[in-house]
């Protein structure tokens, strides 16, 4: 019966040595697969293990593209018609354009003679700022003074000294010694730099206009004025300028509105440097930008 019928056991030693025999062939499958992947993987790596961790990458050296934005390249020239009077607006101070010209980046401050003739020779331009209409004045300045003028600001004394009192102390460089004692006001300031505080501005633009007259008064007082341009006008003071502006156009007679200072705002600001190294390029001249106000007189040369 064991010989001639099926012998049982003898078939499941047989599967056993199959199974266990695929098993191992399976294995190896497997172990080569995986070193073959693994060799795949290290070599996409660059053979650095490192690499599996997102490592640090080394920043390029070479040059980046960096976007230079230029600023932008202003044109265009505006006169301003500035005069103080009294505070009774019964005599005038002194009279000065400014000439702002944004493609030089300068401002230029003109000294005007107050006792200048116009209408023929019956009226004087401090006659103009205290008795006509402002429409008058400026038609008849820009006549006699060859110049389109495209603003104007009146202040009375006391104006004058509430706007310095905004900005405060003001470095100026006098060539003459001032000892000036009177009923009404004392000043004393010495020869060379000086710090002028809002009272002491004030006063000294009093004392040239009650010593001096028509054109030297103008000359002086534009020294004082290009001082505070120096002084007053920074990027500090311009990013701040709409309330400043504000505050100071209540002091003032002007055609100048909030809504024209926003306009050009960024326009003029433009021509403050940037730079502690530089120097706003203010000073005091004998014409406009294009204009020749005093070419009858031999006096078109900036000083």
């Amino acid at each position: 019966m064991a010989r001639y019928g099926f012998d049982l056991g003898r078939k499941n030693k047989f599967d056993s040595k199959r199974k266990r025999l695929f098993i191992i062939l399976f294995l190896c499958f497997c172990l080569l697969l995986g070193t073959a992947s693994t060799l795949l993987l290290w070599r996409s790596l660059d053979y650095d293990f490192n690499n599996i961790f997102g490592g640090e990458i080394e920043e390029s050296t070479l040059p980046q593209n960096e976007e230079i934005t230029e600023a932008p390249v202003y044109e265009g020239r505006a006169v301003f018609f500035l005069s103080v009077t009294s505070d009774d607006k019964s005599i005038v101070r002194f009279i000065n354009l400014i000439s702002v010209d944004l493609f030089d980046k300068t401002i230029r401050v003109v000294p005007v003679d107050a006792n200048k003739q116009i209408l023929d020779g019956t009226m004087t331009l401090a006659d103009a700022v205290v008795k006509q209409s402002r429409e008058f004045l400026i038609n008849e300045a820009e006549s006699v003074l060859h110049t389109e003028i495209d603003r104007y600001v009146i202040l009375t004394e006391t104006a004058y000294k509430s706007i310095f009192n905004v900005f405060g102390d003001v470095n100026v460089f006098l060539e003459e010694e001032v000892a000036y004692d009177t009923e009404d006001m004392f000043l004393e300031l010495k020869r060379g730099k000086n710090t002028l505080t809002p009272e002491k501005a004030y006063k000294y633009m009093k004392y040239v206009s009650n010593t001096y007259s028509g054109l030297k008064a103008s000359e002086k007082n534009a020294d004082i004025i290009v001082a505070a341009f120096s002084e007053f006008y920074t990027l500090e003071n311009n990013e701040n300028s709409e309330a400043i502006f504000t505050r100071i156009i209540n002091y003032c007679e002007t055609d100048i509105s909030i809504v024209d200072y926003i306009n050009v705002k960024d326009k003029a600001g433009s021509i403050i440097p940037n730079s502690n190294k530089e120097k706003l390029r203010v000073y005091v001249a004998a014409t406009v930008t294009g204009g020749d106000l005093y070419a009858e007189e031999g006096e078109a040369n900036e000083k």
